[in-house]
């Protein structure tokens, strides 16, 4: 029997010795890289942070005292000390554990975080809230050091009274590399081992902290939990620690996951395009928020450095920067996540869309996405895109027509997002229209009286499955593909008017597609018959692509049999 069987809650930590804990700490690096390395998951990052989890747990007292991790995904040692040991196996998986901090699992999770950049915040005002007595500790790094709104929160605990304490994660990484001032300056204090403050803020300052000394790490907390005000707890840690191949590349391991990959993905597909744009047109200029493997610019990044930017985890920033690339008549292509790009909706409102510069967001991760839950599923962008002025929205059905798009994108004069998920392009049509702005196309057409409006990648190849179904029961629907979401295609839209519309997008339905299909009508005065078939406003959990459609009841098959009624009714 090992330490960690006898381990369940973190109070089970207070009987065991430094040594103990040294070996606990193995332990539970061993029970990570097993379940991630059988199901996927945040590998280099839950490696890197198993001893600095176990000294917080062990020098203070969750749940009363609040832990926030920030990123989320640095959690899988303090999921498995906090009762989830026996459940890990599930993490990321159909109705399993979060690989994020979510308060429905535990009273341990403080909040339901999977974007950066947040946990000092959150702190700010749980601070304030406090009546006294617990510690409120955020547990930052992996990048989110490079996010403004640290600075932002950063400015406010520098006036605050109320203390909290701040552990900074130093391994020296984001997903890719960091860059900018702060990870120079956390260098500098790596390299010269000199306690100094965050001065700029007038910070207490402990450190740096070998990050795998839980000896060492267990005296700085001490430490810092005894101070009066509020204090910096610099740890440095090896992002993939105990694991040789995550410790070599940490960058390949930060999302691990058991590759059947048969097809280029959508994101492969535009780092390949953008950098052929960029060999045709000296202007083209590809920008990043620490993302360049999982948006597929590391392919851009090696082949034109001097036109690639990565601005780390500050995608603000990086609307506006563009914004400002467009302005000095260079051509930038920002590669963003879905649920990435809302942190950055003023900029897209402010500086791209209300300016109407040639600025182009491959928005990718679009629609529902397996395994990290509901703070990366992509079905917001649609609704909060179609509402600005002057910007174009186009969701390819396939690779060819995302390659397509990009060449035609390198003349286009205004504001346009290109979305698409994070899938393999798996699916083949015969039917490759060239583009036109605000042109749709029809994959299959007959003389029925149903009319099936599928928008993105997935809803199109789901929309052929629908037709298929329907099809095999006697009933022929048309389908279409609206590629352009914003103009859609009034020619299409009028000639279609007097038939059963259908309407399939993966995105919410208010504000939608299928919304503005609706409203196009009413403004003419026409009686149209449009279902809309979309997702409802509410967090979707992770799981796979399919699973999730099942549960919503939006998987081909339901759809099928939905029309099918509603055309026999």
């Amino acid at each position: 029997m090992g330490i960690l069987d006898k381990v369940n809650y973190p109070q089970d930590l207070k009987k065991l010795t430094s040594d103990q804990l040294v070996n606990l700490c193995g332990e539970i690096r061993e029970l990570i890289l097993k379940t991630v390395l059988e199901h996927g998951g945040h590998l280099s990052s839950n490696l890197g942070v198993v001893e600095a989890v176990v000294a917080l747990h062990y020098v203070f007292n969750a749940p009363k005292d609040k832990i926030i991790f920030d990123v989320g995904h640095q959690c899988y040692a303090h999921k498995i000390l906090t009762g989830r040991k026996n459940a890990v196996s599930t993490l990321r998986e159909n109705d399993g554990l979060s690989g994020f901090p979510k308060i429905q699992e535990s009273e341990y999770d403080v909040m339901n975080t999977g974007h950066a950049s947040t946990s000092l915040s959150v702190a700010c005002g749980l601070a304030r809230a406090s009546a006294g007595g617990e510690q409120i500790i955020s547990f930052i790094g992996d990048g989110a050091m490079t996010g403004g709104l640290a600075y932002e929160a950063l400015g406010d605990i520098a006036c605050m009274k109320e203390k909290q304490i701040i552990v900074l994660n130093d391994n020296e990484m984001s997903i890719s590399k960091n860059v900018g001032l702060i990870s120079s300056y956390l260098e500098r204090l790596r390299r010269e081992r000199v306690a100094r403050p965050f001065s700029l803020f007038d910070l207490k300052y402990i450190g740096v902290v070998d990050g795998h000394d839980i000896k060492a790490l267990i005296r700085a907390f001490n430490k810092a939990k005894k101070s009066e005000e509020s204090v910096i707890v610099h740890i440095m840690t090896k992002k993939g620690k105990g694991y040789e191949e995550a410790e070599r590349d940490p960058e390949k391991y930060h999302g691990y996951s058991i590759s059947t990959q048969k097809n280029p993905t959508f994101s492969q597909i535009a780092g390949e395009e953008i950098s052929k744009l960029a060999e045709k047109d000296k202007d083209v200029f590809a920008i990043t928020a620490a993302m360049a493997s999982g948006t597929g610019l590391d392919i851009f990044e090696k082949r034109f450095p001097e036109r690639f930017v990565d601005v780390g985890i500050a995608e603000a920033h990086a609307l506006c920067m563009s914004a400002g690339l467009a302005l000095g008549g260079k051509k930038p292509y920002f590669a963003v996540y879905s649920t990435f790009l809302q942190r950055a909706y003023d900029q897209l409102v402010h500086d791209v869309c209300l300016n109407s510069l040639p600025v182009t967001l491959c928005v990718d991760r679009c629609g529902i996405v397996a395994g990290d839950g509901e703070t990366h599923q992509g079905v917001f962008d649609i609704s909060f895109m179609r509402a600005l002025p002057n910007l174009c929205v186009f969701a390819p059905k396939d690779g060819e027509e995302l390659r397509a798009a990009l060449d035609w994108s390198l003349n286009y004069d205004k504001p346009l997002a290109i979305r698409y998920p994070k899938a393999e392009d798996g699916n083949k049509y015969s039917v490759h229209t060239p583009i036109e702005e605000g042109a749709w196309e029809y994959i299959e057409k007959s003389d029925s009286d149903n009319v099936l409006l599928a928008t993105g990648a997935i809803c199109v190849a789901n929309a052929v499955k629908i037709a298929e179904l329907l099809k095999e029961k006697g009933i022929n629907i048309d389908v279409v593909n609206a590629r352009f979401i914003k103009p859609m295609d009034t020619t299409v839209l009028d000639a279609i008017s007097s038939k059963r519309i259908f309407t399939l997008e993966d995105g919410v339905r208010t504000g939608g597609f299928g919304e503005g299909v609706i409203t196009y009508f009413a403004e003419k005065g026409v009686s149209a018959d449009v279902t809309i078939f979309a997702f409802e406003e509410k967090p979707y959990p992770q799981g796979s692509v399919d699973y999730v459609l099942k549960k919503t009841a939006t998987d081909p098959v339901s759809l099928s049999d939905k029309i099918y009624a509603k055309v026999k009714a």
